[in-house]
């Protein structure tokens, strides 16, 4: 086959064969395909899309140059929740293990966060001794014995995806819709779950900036794991504003653990309960989302849920003794206070600008392979909707690094708020729910 035929088709819009699909993909993974060519391929996708039988066998395509984690498994006991990126998005730290305590298994495979969107991975390497990288055997023992475990990508999951994101990254077609699912579902099902819920994001600190976008992401997420013989929900939310009080990686997990004990920011709450809860009905645990939401209740008033937290961190080789002293994560040198300059209602606090922030005072990476410092974050005691006077504090701004322009910081930590003078309708937080 020639490639130059394949990328003109698929410029010119028709549908792609079997045949060319599997040349392509398995040509560009080992090498025989230039990336100049792969280049022009993803603009021709970006344009053009892939129909629903083009992209499941891209997407199988993309499953098969790599490892099946846990191979012929019962994945009907399996789950799995998937955030398409945010900003103080904690949620999967919550979730898993009030999932496991419910008796499901999540075998969990996370990223590292890359610029202002945060990585379950970074948070967790927070807790001293906590590995990321175990063995696959071992990996799969501690799935059966606790039901949860956490770790970070295998360089031999879907390698084609590997090298296709890094080819997006450079092109600008990060956005295309079918190659965001088909690589977001081939990592997934690889992992060993084919249930699923996925948390789509939308707003000023998502991938995805539009609600309509939002919908097609969760709709074609939700098609796809369909035809590879799975059920699946896709939850689409606000990311406006951070979620939570904290952003920051041991700051993020101190959330973590007040939210497990049950002191939940209201919309934290919302969502675990929604996330959760549709796990627990995909995973069969229950048949409606009130019965479900009654067990994650419980889960949380019990401290099950938090036990199997701790749990986890002990099968990993991480110390649970910060959990009642959180002096032990990650402590950062210096400590900001910010006071608003105004009285009013806050109406808006933009996620992307506290997620950038965050990053620029050493809490994230701009590459996958910069330092990042666990100490670092920010503190937000105020949400939308609270009545603020002047001088009171609105934010905090933890950091270590001594070269910071701490004054230009606070600055454009101010210029994320928004204040009114009368109080506004709230803002609704799930957007829709497809199935």
């Amino acid at each position: 086959m020639n490639p130059v035929e394949i990328i003109r088709n698929k410029r010119d819009g028709k549908i792609l064969t079997v045949k060319e699909i599997q040349y392509f993909v398995k040509g560009f993974t080992n090498g025989e395909i230039p990336d100049y060519q792969v280049s022009a391929f993803v603009m021709a996708v970006y344009f053009n899309g892939l129909n629903d039988n083009e992209l499941y066998q891209f997407t199988k395509e993309m499953i098969e140059t790599g490892e099946i984690v846990i191979p012929n498994a019962n994945m009907d006991k399996y789950v799995d929740k998937h955030s398409t990126g945010g900003v103080g998005d904690k949620l999967t730290l919550i979730i898993a293990p009030i999932v496991a305590a419910c008796g499901l298994k999540f075998p969990k495979m996370s990223g590292k966060g890359l610029s202002f969107s945060g990585g379950t991975i970074d948070k967790l390497e927070s807790i001293k001794g906590f590995k990321v990288n175990i063995n696959k055997n071992d990996f799969i023992k501690q799935i059966d014995e606790i039901g949860i475990g956490i770790i970070g990508q295998s360089e031999n999951l879907a390698k084609a995806d590997k090298q296709l994101y890094t080819i997006r990254d450079v092109t600008a077609t990060v956005e295309s819709i079918p190659l965001i699912a088909s690589s977001i579902v081939s990592k997934k099902i690889a992992s060993g779950s084919k249930n699923i819920v996925f948390d789509v994001k939308v707003g000023a600190g998502a991938f995805m900036k539009d609600i309509n976008s939002g919908l097609n992401l969760a709709n074609t997420l939700v098609e796809l794991v369909k035809k590879f013989g799975g059920s699946s929900v896709a939850v689409v939310t606000n990311m406006n504003s951070p979620l939570g009080h904290y952003v920051g990686n041991s700051l993020e997990i101190i959330e973590v653990v007040e939210c497990l004990k049950g002191n939940m920011p209201k919309d934290i709450e919302e969502l675990v309960y929604e996330l959760a809860g549709q796990l627990l009905i995909i995973g069969g645990k229950t048949s409606s989302l009130t019965d479900s939401k009654l067990i994650v209740k419980e889960k949380i008033k019990n401290l099950t849920g938090l036990d199997k937290f701790k749990e986890l961190i002990s099968y990993q080789g991480g110390d649970p003794s910060f959990i009642n002293n959180y002096n032990l994560l990650p402590q950062a040198k210096y400590e900001t206070i910010v006071k608003a300059d105004n009285e009013g209602f806050i109406s808006f606090i933009d996620a992307e600008k506290i997620g950038m922030i965050s990053l620029n005072i050493g809490a994230g990476r701009m590459k996958k392979d910069d330092e990042i410092d666990y100490a670092a974050g920010i503190y937000l005691p105020r949400k939308i909707g609270d009545k603020v006077e002047k001088n009171d504090i609105i934010g905090k701004i933890y950091y270590s690094t001594e070269n910071i322009e701490i004054n230009l910081i606070i600055k454009k930590f101010k210029s994320a708020f928004k204040f009114v003078q009368k109080p506004e309708e709230e803002t609704k937080l799930i957007y829709n729910v497809i199935r």
